[in-house]
């Protein structure tokens, strides 16, 4: 902000550059950007701060020295003289307000009125007098909060609205204020959930645990806009979507439904899809998902390799980022070149309509993604095979091989291996570096944890095969019970 004279100095823009620079020192304090331009004692707790007023003007004098190719040291003198007016028109005007006690919406809107250039200087000294006493004093952000959204309530004087607007927006960015306000910066979905909140989302709105601050904000909100305290609740968002952390921790499947949701009420948002910068922080974000530790748990996760292609491909068709998609592509022909792709493409107990009809759920996934055009007559040839091996098999009950889930194990001799697939007879699971061989016999303990079975049970298997550390072999279990059981899965 480029000042001509103090009253400039203490405008909206003015205001907002002094926050940003000052915003340290406004979190220490516990106080807002509105209290430090025009409340006095604020002020000269500053000057007396050691070398930290000299350090706010220089970072102001550097920044107005690059944008208008002036002299640092001149802005400096510049500054300092023109802060120095500043603090006496405040000095000034906070002999001319009521006592605290007296200072509503109504006096507000009078001392703004009553003059063209001193009275938003008035209004604003009143107001920060008014902050000083809200609740317990200073650094009671709810008290602050609740006084603002009481006044607002009653405020007509443009000048004043826009000040309550701007005092509101401080306590959404300062950073112990939001964690009182909105939510604690670590829960993630709190402050997402919030911040949509004040920006509009419906949803976010309609949330029966929003903190009391965001309710009464939001009802406000119905009789009067505040475009400020929007566009800092934006800041926030942009915030949080552009840092590393996870949405959901530690779970996979949850972080992309998140993300998905998060995308669509974004776009209902005509502020939110207007905004580029977020948009792209978006983006970033769904770029994201395909990161290993993310992407290979869910790819896991889902059962039947047609499930999975399923979800490599509508992931293709959501993210724009070409790094990406090639990964999700290299994803894809990982899995439709692995050996087990056709026995595993259903999932059990599906009848024969819902296995064409999965197989034209794929077909479908293909024509959508932005493949080029030898993946995608690659990806629908293996599908219209898939789809004729359908036909010639008829509506089998016994699927012959099911992939495995995630937690699925098999333990032998006290070591736990991952299972891969299974059926009625046989196993593969790995990677396995014991010394074993084809034909040889021994106990091994299955155990199952995953959505469509959760059992363990005790089996003698023969060793088939092992290649690149992948362990094929048949299984024989004694316990009639878990048998039965297996054969139920199966033929369901």
């Amino acid at each position: 902000m480029f000042c001509l004279n103090a009253f400039e100095a203490l405008e909206p823009a003015a205001r907002e550059t002094l926050f940003r620079v000052a915003q340290p020192h406004l979190e220490h304090a516990r106080i807002t950007a509105t209290e430090l331009a025009f409340d006095t004692r604020e002020q000269r707790k500053l000057l007396n701060a050691g070398m930290r007023f000299q350090e706010f003007v220089q970072r102001v004098a550097i920044l107005q020295g690059q944008q208008h190719k002036k002299s640092v040291t001149d802005r400096v003198r510049h500054i300092i003289d023109i802060v120095d007016e500043a603090m006496r028109e405040v000095e000034q005007a906070a002999r001319e307000i009521p006592p605290p006690q007296e200072i509503d919406a109504a006096a507000l809107d009078r001392l703004a009125a009553g003059d063209p250039v001193r009275g938003p200087v008035r209004a604003g000294v009143a107001l920060a007098t008014s902050l000083a006493t809200a609740g317990s004093g200073t650094g009671d952000w709810i008290g602050k909060a609740n006084r603002c959204l009481s006044l607002l309530d009653r405020a007509t004087n443009p000048v004043v609205v826009g000040l309550i607007d701007q005092t509101l927006a401080e306590l959404v960015r300062l950073k112990p204020a939001a964690a009182t306000l909105i939510g604690p910066a670590e829960n993630l979905t709190l402050v997402i959930r919030t911040c949509l909140a004040i920006a509009g989302d419906a949803e976010a709105t309609s949330a029966m645990n929003n903190p009391p601050f965001i309710q009464a904000l939001v009802v406000r909100q119905k009789g009067r806009g505040t475009p400020l305290t929007v566009a800092a609740a934006i800041e926030v968002l942009k915030g949080v979507l552009a840092s590393p952390a996870a949405i959901a921790k530690r779970d996979p499947a949850q972080e992309i439904k998140t993300t998905r949701s998060l995308r669509d009420r974004i776009t209902k948002l005509p502020r939110l899809v207007a905004d580029r910068e977020l948009q792209e922080i978006l983006a970033r974000r769904m770029s994201r998902l395909v990161a290993p530790e993310l992407l290979e748990p869910l790819v896991a996760r889902e059962i039947g390799a047609g499930r999975k292609a399923i979800l490599l491909l509508g992931l293709h068709c959501e993210i724009g980022d070409e790094g990406a998609r090639k990964h999700l592509v290299t994803h894809l022909d990982q899995l439709v070149d692995s050996r087990e792709f056709k026995d595993e493409f259903f999932v059990p107990g599906m009848s024969h309509d819902e296995k064409r009809a999965l197989v034209a759920q794929v077909g479908q996934s293909i024509a959508n993604a932005d493949l080029i055009d030898i993946k995608r007559q690659r990806y629908q040839a293996v599908v219209t095979t898939t789809f004729a091996s359908l036909g010639e098999t008829g509506d089998r009950r016994v699927s012959p091989r099911t992939i495995a889930g995630p937690e699925d194990r098999v333990q032998l001799g006290g070591v736990r291996v991952p299972l891969r697939n299974w059926s009625e007879t046989g196993l593969m699971f790995g990677p396995y570096n014991g010394l074993i061989a084809p034909g040889q016999r021994m106990r091994a303990t299955i155990m199952l944890r995953n959505a469509y079975i959760s059992m363990g049970f005790e089996a003698e298997i023969e060793i088939v095969r092992q290649t690149d550390g992948l362990v094929g072999a048949r299984y024989n279990c004694a316990d009639p019970q878990a048998r039965q059981r297996i054969k139920a899965h199966f033929r369901a």
